[in-house]
Order: C-alpha cells, then structure tokens, then sequence
C-alpha cells in the first residue's frame, strides 16, 4: 500500500491484512441495516472469511446469502471501512460462524492522522524521541506512527496530562534518531492530541533536505515490513479455528486473579475485563480467570477444584459474551449438562436487549444474564450476591 493512499487495494495486501487480524484474535465491527456488533475473526481462505456469530444471531438480523454487510477494522493502528457480501453459515471446528466474501477494497477512514506508516514493532524498534513546547520544556515521547507530513507521538510518562503541556497549534521542536546517524530534527506545530498522544506537523520552515532523508527512510522500512508481510503470508489461508486449537495443545489452565472466599470463575478471553472486574470485586469476593479453548472446565481449575473431583473453591461462575471460540450459551449448556456443573452459571455481557438475553440464558440453564457494559459495580455486587446467597441458603 502506497503511504498516505486512502484505498487498499492489492488482493494479496488485504489477505495479509486479515490473516494479521486473525492471529491477533482481532473483532470487526460488523453492520447491516440497524444493526451493528463487533465479532472475532477466525478465518480467511483467499475467497471467503468467516467470523464468529451464532446461527440464533444471524437470524435475528434477517441476514440472508448475497445481501451487504459494512465492515470496519483495525489493522496496526489503521482503521479501515468496507463492503462484503453476505456468504451463508458455516460450524467450523465445532463454532457456529458468519461466512462474507473477501473485500476487495479497504478503504482508510483515519485520513486526518499523521499515519502513513505504523511499524511492526516485532521487526522493528520501537523509536524514541523528545519534543518541546513553547515554555521551552522538554517532552519524552515514543513513535507511534510515520507521516510524511509529521508524526505521531505517545507520551512516555503516561501520567502526564498533555493539556497541561502543549495547546493546538503551539510550535514545538522535535529530535528523533533514526538509523544510519540519521537525524530528524525539525520544527513542528501541534496537529491534534488525545488523551496521551500527539500529532506534530512539520512546518515550512524544517529543513527540505533533512524532510526528503526522513522520507526515504520511511520508504526503505516500509519495504522491510513488506518483506516480512509476505514471508509471513500463507497463500493458502489462515485457519485460525484449527491453528489455535492445535498451538492450545496444552490447554491454558485457571489464574486466580483476587484470592479470596467466596471464588467467582469468570470464563473470558478478556484479561483486562477480567482484572477489571476482580478489583471492583476485591472487596467482598475472590476471582479466577479461565481463557477457555475447548474441553472440559474443570480439567482446567488446577488447584482450585477438590482432588476429589467435586468443584472446589468455585461457588459462582460467570461466562463473559466474548469467549476464545465457544458461544457464552454453547459454554453454559456444557457447563450444565455435560460436566453437572453444581454452582449457580451467570451470563455477562452488554445491556442491550437484556430481557431477551436474560431468557436466552435462562433456556441454556444459567441462573441469570447481568449486564455488565456499562460497568455498574453497585448493581452487580448485589445480583451476585443475592445469588450467591439464594445457592447458599438452600
């Protein structure tokens, strides 16, 4: 892809682009007619990629074979839009997924950033620089990403607050080493910035030869990272269902993230939900987190379940809508009916439609769906807790 171009348009580009999002274990946001969710991308075969999205909720859209549907994803920092036709149904390796063409053009929907190279820091390092602001004070930033107009820069002392350090359209001066005693040093003005980050725009006055050296260095890393790109490329297609399932060999086990009794399971391929939601609980109830592939649950509570095969410390478990591979409700109906699970199930997920989810849980034997998006700690500690003592008390 040309820097700085607004379309992609290469067939094997955007294979690249997808079989990257499928490793990542990456979400598109996918849209059609009102509505709109995120959903994990497990595959790409060069014709056809697949997402996971249960049948129940392919119905309930109205999708139908040959009808558009609006994607948008983050490819290294790069947010692109396209259009993809609808392909049918298909269980692959046991999971119930939405099949849509391959698009044949992705088009970038962040054209306003300074962003026409966002490096793969596994090939290359990450790049340090410091900047100023009018009150001559120095700033320490990393790259976040190349521009041929400017950069892009993430502060490193997270705790600053860049409003109080720079204003839009204040002059500043940047110094970035590059590589080859290459070094950027020019005067800048304040682009945009959010809540950590900085976009600085060469102004008239840096230096044209400095600025074309930049320019050529950008082009040679960009071939680099291409080169890459296609070692890494598989022609015939990322399988991300069976390449996952096969590097999950020896299946993850249990982390107790807040120990304590009560313990709570939250199966959830979300660590950062998971930490969030053991803080908040920390008080009143201990947390494990399981990121589950496949198999059996309690096969993989070491340490937490009893050596007589009973479930242990677990007395409540919540299944989180987003999982590695399984639906919450496919998860729930295992729990309950193939490993005789004996402690009260919750479903957990968004408030949207939460009177249909609630019944759907319901059906699949759970106790009951909580809505934790928005994260309501009040209303949750009490739904837990009244549950937990219900169970308890009987």
């Amino acid at each position: 892809m040309a820097r700085g171009a607004a379309l992609l348009e290469d067939a094997t580009a955007i294979r690249m682009a997808l079989q990257r999002l499928c490793a990542d274990s990456a979400r598109l946001e996918v849209a059609y007619r009102d509505q709109r969710a995120a959903f994990p991308i497990l595959t790409e075969d060069g014709e056809r990629l697949a997402f996971r999205m249960s049948f129940e909720a392919i119905e309930s859209w109205g999708l139908k074979p040959g009808e558009n549907l609006a994607l948008k994803l983050k490819d290294r920092g790069l947010e692109y839009e396209c259009v993809v036709a609808h392909a049918g149904q298909e269980v692959l390796e046991g999971v119930e997924t939405c099949l849509a063409t391959i698009p044949r053009v992705l088009r970038r929907s962040d054209m306003h950033r300074l962003a026409d190279f966002i490096p793969d820091h596994a090939h290359m390092p990450v790049r340090e620089a410091t900047f100023t602001n009018t009150r001559n004070a120095l700033i320490d930033g990393t790259v976040q990403s190349f521009g041929e107009e400017g950069l892009e820069l993430v502060l490193r002392n997270n705790k600053q607050d860049i409003r109080e350090l720079l204003r839009m359209g204040e002059e500043s001066l940047l110094d970035l080493p590059l590589d080859n005693n290459l070094r950027l040093r020019a005067p800048t003005t304040v682009a945009y910035f959010g809540d950590n980050l900085v976009g600085l725009r060469f102004t008239k006055q840096a230096d044209t030869q400095l600025l074309e050296q930049y320019r050529s260095w950008i082009q040679d890393q960009q071939v680099l990272q291409e080169q890459h790109d296609r070692e890494d490329f598989s022609p015939r297609g990322f399988q991300e269902a069976t390449a996952r399932l096969n590097r999950a060999a020896a299946l993850p086990t249990a982390k107790v993230l807040v120990d304590r009794e009560p313990l709570i399971l939250l199966l959830t391929e979300k660590e950062d939900f998971a930490l969030r939601l053991g803080e908040a609980l920390s008080r009143k109830f201990g947390l494990a987190m399981l990121d589950h592939i496949k198999g059996p649950v309690k096969a993989q509570l070491p340490g937490i379940v009893g050596a007589d095969g009973s479930w242990g410390r677990v007395r409540m478990v919540l299944i989180h809508n987003q999982l590695r591979l399984a639906s919450p409700l496919e998860l729930c109906r295992q729990l309950v009916e193939e490993e005789g699970c004996p402690v009260p199930v919750i479903l957990v997920g968004t408030e949207e439609d939460e009177a249909k989810k609630r019944h759907h849980a319901l059906t699949a034997g759970a106790v009951d769906y909580v809505a934790v998006e928005p994260f309501r700690i009040l209303t949750i500690l009490r739904r837990l807790d009244d549950t937990l003592r219900l169970f308890e008390g009987t």
